[in-house]
């Protein structure tokens, strides 16, 4: 649905407005064109507004005609010379085959030092995959090290690693009883639950302050108490509500990430809410329940070609979770915001099915050999898609000095479960 933004305007006098999108400033070059309700659109974002005329602007005749006619718009050059009126785009400049050079290196070298040279390969693709990254034509730094990342994964197995195996494993070696047992396992489960958080947390703003742009460097100000009490509430009303509060909860946890994001002193924010992307989720959700049913009905039955029903789990359930998946994308980054700028996606659930179709089909066809160029693919998808429209004054940005432990790096790299900057 298109959002139409209105305008209240009274007098001759020269009339200016802003695009309630991307923050396109605009003078009305002819106000005696304005009608009530006069319809226009944003000629950089294509917007639509609507003005409200009030008397005496309105000419005497346009009111009897009550026809609308379009409002003509003239640039509006900003107040101040720092700032700049744009859209700043992302790109993404590597290459398949050098990634796979890389690879074919840290393999061998992995293999060699019996794993131990893993930490130091993910930090050199990763230092490679930011190197290529340019936003606004300007590329991107990862300044984390092998040894950083060796460092956190032994306190991340001291922290959780440790507690949770030995918890988890006890009744293969201890003749327990079955409730002490029933204990345990509850206690290594908690465990498990409260380490997802804390990882995406601390991994996030591990992440953050080894990242830079232009110079300057990311940071992450969230507060693990205040997300594990988020954590704990969404899934608890997601299991009360049979899964139809987990947008709202994603939501909630995606808008804590990106408000808690900085780029030097400089903070993003996010104005999302779960009601935006309840009824993508809830179609989702009625079309795999439909799915399933229908396959275990078929099954149960016993009908004839009853196995022919599975298909319906891939070629419909797939497509529908991949278009969700879009709807989220989108979502999330048309309502984060830099300053006075807002941030915008162009993917479409179409382009994003092509993606992982063509994806699976390089990976089934090498064998797994095409991962490097998998890899250069969704970069190359996502960060292509990303602009940032509006007024931009880089100049106010400030080197923020927080570091950070990484434990939180360790701890995602532990049952890899890491975070994307999404």
């Amino acid at each position: 649905m298109t959002t139409t933004d209105a305008y209240t305007v009274t007098g001759d006098r020269t009339l200016s407005i802003t695009c309630h999108r991307c923050l396109g400033r605009y003078r009305i070059r002819d106000a005696r064109r304005l009608t009530d309700r006069s319809r226009s659109t944003c000629p950089t974002c294509g917007a639509r507004f609507a003005v409200v005329v009030a008397a005496p602007a309105i000419n005497q005749r346009h009111v009897e005609e009550q026809v609308p006619s379009p409002v003509l718009l003239q640039p509006l050059p900003t107040d101040t010379p720092e700032s700049t009126l744009s859209i700043q785009r992302g790109s993404f400049h590597g290459a398949g085959g050098t990634l796979l050079g890389m690879q074919i290196v840290n393999v061998c070298l992995t293999i060699v030092t019996l794993g131990a040279y893993h930490f130091w390969a993910k930090a050199k693709i990763r230092r490679y995959l930011f190197s290529q990254t340019a936003f606004a034509g300007d590329r991107f730094a990862h300044h984390g090290t092998g040894k950083e990342l060796y460092q956190g994964f032994l306190k991340a197995m001291v922290v959780f690693g440790m507690p949770y195996f030995s918890l988890g494993a006890a009744h293969s070696f201890l003749a327990l009883p079955q409730s002490v047992d029933f204990l345990l396992q509850a206690m290594a489960a908690l465990v498990l639950f409260l380490y997802v958080p804390v990882a995406i947390v601390n991994a996030r703003r591990y992440r953050c302050t080894r990242t830079s742009w232009r110079g300057i460097r990311f940071s992450f100000r969230g507060r693990t108490v205040d997300f594990l009490k988020l954590y704990f509430k969404g899934w608890l009303f997601t299991i009360l509500t049979l899964g139809t509060y987990y947008p709202y909860f994603q939501t909630q946890r995606q808008a804590f990430l990106h408000s808690h994001t900085y780029f030097g002193n400089q903070r993003f924010q996010f104005t999302g809410h779960g009601s935006g992307l309840m009824m993508p989720f809830a179609v989702a959700l009625f079309t795999t329940y439909a799915v399933l049913c229908l396959c275990g009905l078929a099954l149960a039955l016993q009908l004839t070609n009853a196995g022919l029903t599975l298909l319906l789990i891939p070629f419909v359930l797939g497509p529908v979770w991949v278009w969700l998946l879009g709807q989220k994308q989108k979502y999330y980054w048309d309502h984060t915001t830099f300053g006075e700028a807002r941030f915008s996606s162009s993917i479409t659930w179409q382009k994003l099915f092509g993606l992982y179709l063509g994806n699976l089909a390089l990976l089934l066809l090498t064998l797994g050999w095409a991962w490097p160029w998998v890899t250069v693919r969704n970069a190359r998808f996502f960060i292509g898609m990303l602009s940032l429209q509006g007024v931009t004054d880089l100049d106010r940005v400030l080197q923020d000095t927080t570091e950070t432990s990484v434990t939180g790096e360790g701890l995602s790299n532990l049952l890899d479960t890491g975070f994307d900057m999404d």
